[in-house]
């Protein structure tokens, strides 16, 4: 009997040691989230007819800051609440190759050259622009300084069209650096790289990954820090993921809930930014379903149960 035991035991003590180990090098999975959702309100029903792919939104000098994306100018564009175009900015010494976001700190503005459909890009970039050479005029041309990168990670530059893991549409700036967002097409994760604010070439490294679920097409954080947002889509609905509390620069060890927007079925949403700490603004390219536009979701309505 002493040795039954004594065998059990062992047995025990070997299945305890081989369970489940965390690695940084595995995606953060975030447990099975409760259907919630977010009401969409509108916001600016038609933006300028130059931003009918308008991909990136951001707010500066109390009016609304976008783009669009491949194939488009290189121009930045700004326009106010009422859907006016106010601002026609060439950035001279850049190329609209996939521009897909937009960050912005104190003194500058960042434009991101990142967009990956078919991994093969070798020419990855962010645009660096003062926000002190943007004058009164309503056209006008600017330079910009170029912060380069390329993937540690990428050693292949073959992908079938909507595959990769190395595509990106989402940019935030936080605490002096660049943090992208990847649209991984094959497994709906998103990984996260950090980059330093100053012009140059780097070679980028990941931090870690979160299962999203979704391919993310836009990033921002709240004007005090506390939260960061994420939006995306999947199978034709969108979806934004909220994160408040992190410490560090580690945004997914933190509080985190998943919304989906409801009544956006069909609706290319791919930029956020806040507006405020209490609420998020959601752009949408034009599609069939919805010409180009922005929605609002009023963030304070998640503690009444209206959402």
């Amino acid at each position: 009997m002493t040795n039954i035991l004594f065998y059990i035991l062992i047995l025990f003590l070997f299945f305890s040691c081989n369970g489940p180990h965390s690695s940084s090098s595995k995606p953060i999975h975030p447990q099975e989230p409760t259907e919630k959702y977010l009401i969409p309100e509108s916001f600016i029903p038609k933006v300028p007819n130059k931003l009918t792919e308008i991909s990136g939104l951001q707010i500066y000098d109390n009016l609304f800051w976008g783009f669009n994306d491949s194939g488009g100018k290189n121009e930045l564009y700004a326009f106010d609440k009422s859907g006016e175009l106010k601002k026609e900015i060439e950035i001279k010494n850049a190329n609209n190759r996939d521009w897909e976001s937009i960050a912005m700190d104190k003194k500058h503005i960042y434009i991101g050259d990142f967009g990956n459909n078919l991994g093969n890009r070798e020419d990855l970039c962010i645009y660096k622009i003062k926000k002190k050479d943007i004058k009164k005029a309503k056209e006008q041309k600017v330079e910009a300084k170029k912060i380069e990168f390329k993937y540690s990670n990428q050693d292949e530059f073959k992908f079938l069209n909507n595959s990769t893991p190395f595509d990106c549409e989402a940019m935030v700036e936080h605490k002096g650096s660049l943090y992208i967002f990847s649209k991984n097409w094959d497994k709906y994760t998103t990984t996260v790289y950090k980059i330093p604010t100053k012009p140059g070439d780097y070679n980028i490294h990941p931090l870690y990954t979160f299962n999203v679920d979704l391919l993310i097409t836009g990033a921002d954080i709240s004007p005090d820090k506390k939260q960061l947002a994420l939006v995306g889509y999947k199978n034709y609905e969108s979806f934004i993921w909220l994160f408040t509390n992190f410490s560090s620069n580690n945004f997914f060890e933190s509080n985190s809930c998943f919304y989906k927007l409801k009544g956006l079925k069909n609706a290319q949403t791919e930029g956020i930014s806040f507006y405020g700490n209490d609420k998020l603004l959601v752009s949408c390219e034009q599609t069939t379903s919805f010409p180009q536009q922005v929605f609002l979701f009023n963030l304070k309505n998640l503690n009444n149960g209206t959402h």
